[in-house]
């Protein structure tokens, strides 16, 4: 049978999606690592948690394959270790240990004085979160290898730390409406400064499409505190019952009938304000990824508000109904997720990337452990 040479295929002028992660991560071998991690934590009083992440960040990414090759992480237990110990003994000891003797130097007076205190405690604790975040990212960039060239981040920690307080100050200051533009401001600092190799990300997100879902959210809030605003009656009540069982009575069986129901629906009143907020933080992330750039090629996802929403309920009850022991899946389910829904166009040859100039930090996320917010 011959074939007609003067057919040529005919390529398709859509751009052709792939996913941008493949994942190969199995549960069960997550779970022998989280089990080993515990035990080990347990014998040496919790000494153990930093080899325990390293070794299960060298599983993990390990088994995450982006354009046909493994990411690699060079991190070591040590590294963490030694960056905690200094930020512990250097910075955190002698700053609270100041912040509790002058609190104790002005205990029974200068109330004021002590007011401002409590303000400025909660703004160190603040900044230092967001130094913290900042510092943590910048490590597991620099210990994360694709094709031999490892990821960095330049910019300051302590200007994000500053951000963050400006951020979170603006956000209070106006009910919570600035959150939108804060929240673009900071993750496109991020962003803007993180490389692989020696090319940065590019990254150009919009504030107005996040407004429109951000305002729903604010919406269903409001209401809730409108809904507990006219519930205040209640508050009185209770203020009533501790009044009388202190005089010996017995309280008003009404009063307490109605404050029990006012708890109740104010407990119920977070489920969907918690709902809402899952469902914004998966649009927020929809359009974060579909925002991002690099070397001739773009992210595109698929996510939406109601997938992301019910992916993390679905992993927290697993988690929870577990006692943790479904941890490992709820990190496979996430891992799938961003398999199916995240891709990658665009024709950038990734072989012209030249490795990263840029220092890399000699010790480890030290902030980051100590409040417990440097994730895997």
């Amino acid at each position: 049978m011959q074939t007609d040479a003067s057919h040529d295929v005919q390529r398709s002028a859509v751009p052709q999606t792939r996913a941008l992660i493949q994942n190969h991560v199995q549960g069960f071998e997550l779970l022998k690592i989280y089990i080993v991690n515990l035990i080990l934590m347990v014998l040496t009083l919790g000494i153990y948690r930093f080899w325990g992440k390293t070794r299960l960040r060298r599983y993990i990414w390990g088994n995450l394959e982006i354009m046909g090759d493994r990411l690699e992480y060079s991190g070591t237990g040590k590294e963490l270790f030694m960056g905690f110990l200094v930020v512990f003994f250097l910075i955190l000891f002698p700053l609270f240990a100041a912040i509790g003797l002058i609190d104790g130097l002005l205990a029974n007076e200068h109330e004021q004085a002590r007011v401002v205190l409590g303000i400025s405690q909660g703004l160190i604790i603040v900044f230092l979160v967001g130094v913290a975040f900042f510092r943590a990212r910048r490590y597991r960039l620099t210990r994360t290898h694709w094709r031999g060239i490892y990821s960095s981040q330049t910019g300051s920690s302590v200007k994000y730390g500053l951000m963050a307080i400006a951020s979170y100050a603006a956000t209070a200051l106006t009910l919570g409406l600035a959150w939108p533009v804060c929240s673009v401001w900071l993750k496109r600092y991020e962003m803007k400064h993180t490389w692989v190799g020696d090319e940065p990300f590019d990254f150009s997100p919009s504030v107005k499409k996040l407004y429109r879902p951000f305002l729903v959210v604010w919406g269903i809030g409001a209401l809730y505190m409108f809904g507990v605003w006219n519930t205040a009656g209640s508050i009185g009540n209770l203020e009533a019952i501790f009044n009388s069982v202190e005089a010996g009575g017995q309280p008003n069986p009404d009063m307490v009938l109605e404050l029990f129901n006012m708890i109740i629906a104010m407990y119920l009143g977070l489920i969907p304000i918690g709902l809402a907020f899952l469902w914004y933080r998966g649009r927020a992330y929809n359009h974060f990824i579909s925002s991002t750039q690099f070397h001739g090629h773009a992210l595109t996802s698929t996510n939406t508000g109601f997938g992301f929403m019910w992916l993390t309920v679905g992993n927290s009850l697993l988690v929870f109904f577990t006692l943790g022991l479904a941890l490992p899946w709820a990190i496979k389910r996430y891992l799938n997720f961003v398999e199916r829904h995240v891709g990658l166009v665009g024709d950038g040859d990734f072989s012209q990337l030249l490795q990263s100039t840029q220092e890399r930090p000699s010790h480890g996320e030290g902030l980051a452990d100590a409040f417990d917010v440097g994730g895997i």
